[in-house]
């Protein structure tokens, strides 16, 4: 428990302490000295972006600052039409990372909304209702059953038990006297109190527990490391390679012929369609999951989930739904019938008014109606652990743990059967009865009527969602609060495999928790800086870890894991954290997150290869011009539009709305450089092969040796596309034939009609002494097939199938 704390330790300028009396509260002279001094209870929401924030972050980057130089470059040398298509691009990846931050910021503060919007706070001896925030340090506060505490405080009257698991993880009921100290988020589940407020705003605990999560770094996808190595790689690189080819093109070459060569070197090096169509295909998959009402807080948070090898639950709020039920009534003394025992607890708990738990379990059960009369009644307190009610000609009926109820020879005949119930995970209590002379609130000795059994409400959806991931290979750990026998029961009932096996964390050292990370699945007694512990640890230990939960005290390991999940019920601060939110606190949803991760990824590994095919190649080919002599860049970004449009840009988008459930191996920039590096090593090799060609036969027209090279280095992008889609299946095979149908329509369009379709120029025919151009043409092509596969061999290793099926 947390060291109740002195006022003028709330921050670092010392305050006036004031000490109200409880009856009178504050004055409104001290309540206006608390708002000047910012004694308030507001915290601003530290969780959302701003609009300006989000503006500038996608707006002004490397890539745009260069995609805006070449766009004013190209309009200074007049360049056409179809050198400006690269501006599309840019445009639309960038429109789509700020809708898509704005719809998540907006989602956000949808959810940002106070549990506990006001509170009776006693000013100038007067009860008053004010918003909660407007709580100043030293208000003085009423509080009752069902309230969220909105301010740690101390009580200066009453008496309540309240449910601090929200914070602690600890489910069960603690009492609080005069004296004891109260912290914001709690509920209270029974009794009332006047309390005074000693931390306010972003002093109180469950804030500091919040500031403290800031500490720890968000964790970043591996697609997002991957581009963000890539744009510095070849952020590093294109300025220089940039500025070389200028200063040799301007050498042969006028200015405007130059810039528009060395944009379409620039442009051609930076992968701006590749993070278009990751962005487009996450985009995708988050409106997908919308849909089933699932919030995805940023567009790599569906990433995270699919790469989990392992996710903690939370007992509480994820496997059960913090609720109990009966289960069943074993009657023990025959003098009363299932009929009676229902009047009978039905009036107990009418004339106790009970709200914890166990109370609203039952009540569920046999009602809460008043069916006998009533002299007197006493509610449940966990120190005596029984509630009762005197019925008038009846008796005094208790309802509490046997072993308080009943002692000696009676509790001795029963103990088997409590010991048994409990071994099966049940909690039981029991309805007992002793003589109307008896003290109620005294410990009775009183005789056994029979016993109730709850269990703790497993959510419908936990055992599929369960059965999913133990199926799909995910280890399932439970950390909780709870006590690790009952952790473990309601693990078993839910069908987690490993929880015979279970360990309390209870005073155990950091070190202790370490080791035991990897040993057990089912942790109790866990704190939550122990519970921030185990995540780290299987991380260190090479897992990708989820978390879910949805208090504060889960803040800590939402924060640690690489991917947090929390719902819409949850506190505010771990909803504001949490990667992913499910809006219907329905964790059926998590399997089809992850299968819809799993289908992102995968084929945005194979659609990306092709993109990176191009950098390398341009990459590639311009390092190759600069050093040899007489050979500038060849090719304008206006020729780039045939492979870009009918090898890469249609291609990588049907690809990535394929179906693809397999589980996500390897790493993601090793995956797209196998796969990419061997169609641009083809592709150079066509354009030189052309090039040498073209030197040794004589002097072909420039135009017809880039229309051939053009139509050449597409065709080589096309074996790699192939490639990329084995093993061929219907989908995959009708996208090849329409996109061999485009090639075939764009040469004959442009070689026997002299239309530039696709921005392949006009091809000229070669003289009746030429055409071996043409049959050294198809013998490249042919040496790009079996190179190709020699390559992919080499690099790839082939895919197994399962990961393209």
């Amino acid at each position: 428990m947390r060291k109740k704390q002195s006022v003028t330790e709330t921050s670092e300028k010392i305050v006036e302490k004031f000490s109200p009396n409880k009856n009178f509260g504050l004055t409104s002279v001290q309540v206006q000295k608390r708002i000047e001094e910012g004694k308030t209870n507001k915290t601003p929401n530290k969780y959302s972006k701003s609009y300006l924030s989000i503006f500038t972050q996608n707006i002004l980057t490397f890539f745009n600052f260069l995609g805006l130089v070449v766009f004013i470059s190209l309009i200074y040398a007049e360049a056409e039409i179809y050198n400006f298509v690269f501006v599309i691009v840019f445009l639309a990846n960038l429109f789509i990372g700020i809708i898509q931050e704005i719809r998540a910021k907006q989602c956000i503060d949808r959810l940002s909304i106070v549990a506990n919007k006001t509170v009776t706070v006693i000013r100038d001896g007067k009860e008053t209702e004010i918003p909660s925030e407007d709580i100043v340090l030293e208000d003085v506060i009423k509080l009752s059953t069902g309230s969220q505490i909105p301010s740690d405080c101390t009580i200066l009257d009453g008496e309540i038990e309240v449910n601090e698991s929200l914070l602690t993880g600890e489910s069960l009921p603690i009492k609080k006297v005069k004296g004891d100290s109260l912290l914001s988020g709690s509920f209270i589940i029974s009794g009332s109190c006047v309390a005074v407020t000693y931390s306010v705003g972003s002093d109180n605990y469950a804030q500091q527990l919040s500031a403290k999560a800031k500490k720890y770094k968000k964790p970043r996808s591996e697609i997002m490391n991957s581009l963000y190595l890539l744009i510095k790689i070849i952020g590093f690189v294109i300025i220089p390679i940039a500025v070389l080819n200028i200063i040799k093109t301007l050498v042969t070459s006028n200015v405007n012929e130059t810039i528009i060569k060395t944009s379409a070197l620039v442009i051609g090096m930076i992968p701006s369609g590749m993070i278009l169509l990751t962005s487009l295909a996450l985009a995708i998959g988050i409106i997908k999951l919308a849909r089933r009402h699932t919030l995805v807080q940023d567009l790599y948070s569906l990433e995270m989930l699919a790469r989990v090898d392992t996710i903690c639950f939370d007992k509480t709020g994820t496997i059960t739904d913090g609720k109990m039920a009966v289960k069943e009534t074993v009657v023990l003394d025959d003098n009363y019938d299932e009929n009676t025992i229902k009047n009978i607890t039905s009036t107990l708990l009418g004339a106790t008014k009970d709200k914890n738990n166990t109370a609203s379990a039952l009540a569920g059960h046999f009602g809460a109606e008043i069916k006998f009369k009533v002299e007197s009644a006493t509610p449940f307190n966990s120190a005596r652990k029984f509630s009762s009610v005197t019925l008038t000609d009846k008796g005094v009926f208790y309802i509490g743990a046997p072993e308080f109820l009943i002692k000696g020879k009676n509790y001795t005949k029963i103990k088997p059967q409590v010991d048994n119930y409990c071994e099966q995970g049940y909690r039981v209590v029991l309805l007992a009865k002793s003589k109307k002379t008896e003290n109620p609130e005294e410990t009775p000795n009183a005789l056994p009527i029979a016993l109730i059994l709850l269990v703790d409400n497993i959510r419908k959806e936990a055992i599929t969602t369960v059965k999913w991931f133990n199926k799909n290979g995910v280890t399932i750990k439970v950390i909780s609060g709870d006590n690790p026998v009952t952790v473990a029961e309601v693990s078993r009932r839910a069908g987690i495999i490993g929880c015979e096996k279970y360990i309390s964390l209870e005073n155990l050292s950091d070190e202790e928790v370490k080791l035991a990370a990897e040993q057990y699945n089912i942790f109790g007694r866990v704190s939550p800086e122990q519970k921030a512990i185990l995540v780290k640890a299987l991380k260190k230990n090479g897992h990708v870890t989820a978390m879910t939960g949805d208090g504060v005290n889960d803040i800590l390991a939402l924060k640690e894991s690489d991917c947090a999940i929390s719902v819409a019920s949850g506190s505010d601060a771990t909803r504001s954290v949490a990667n992913l939110v499910l809006l219907d606190n329905n964790f059926s949803s998590m399997p089809n997150i992850v299968l819809e991760g799993r289908r992102v990824i995968n084929n945005v590994q194979g659609s990306s290869s092709l993109y990176l095919m191009k950098t390398f190649f341009v990459m590639l080919l311009s390092l190759l011009t600069l050093v040899i002599p007489n050979l500038n860049y060849p090719f304008t970004l206006k020729q780039m539009i045939l492979l870009e449009t009918v090898v890469i840009g249609a291609p990588s988008f049907f690809l990535s709305l394929q179906p693809n459930n397999a589980r996500v191996e390897g790493k993601f920039l090793k995956n797209i450089i196998k796969k990419s590096l061997p169609g641009a090593i083809i592709m150079i090799i066509t354009v030189f092969a052309l090039q040498v060609f073209k030197d040794y036969y004589g002097k072909f027209p420039d135009e017809m040796y880039q229309s051939y090279g053009v139509f050449a280095f597409t065709i080589a992008g096309f074996i790699n596309l192939f490639m990329i889609c084995r093993p061929l299946n219907r989908y995959r095979s009708v996208l090849l034939l329409m996109c061999s149908l485009l090639l075939i329509l764009s040469f004959t369009m442009s070689y026997f009609y002299g239309v530039s379709f696709l921005g392949l120029s006009k091809i000229v025919p070669p003289n009746d002494y030429d055409y071996s151009l043409i049959f050294f043409f198809v013998l490249v092509l042919l040496f790009d097939l079996i190179l190709s596969l020699a390559l992919n061999t080499i690099l790839t290793n082939r895919l197994q199938p399962e990961n393209n099926k």
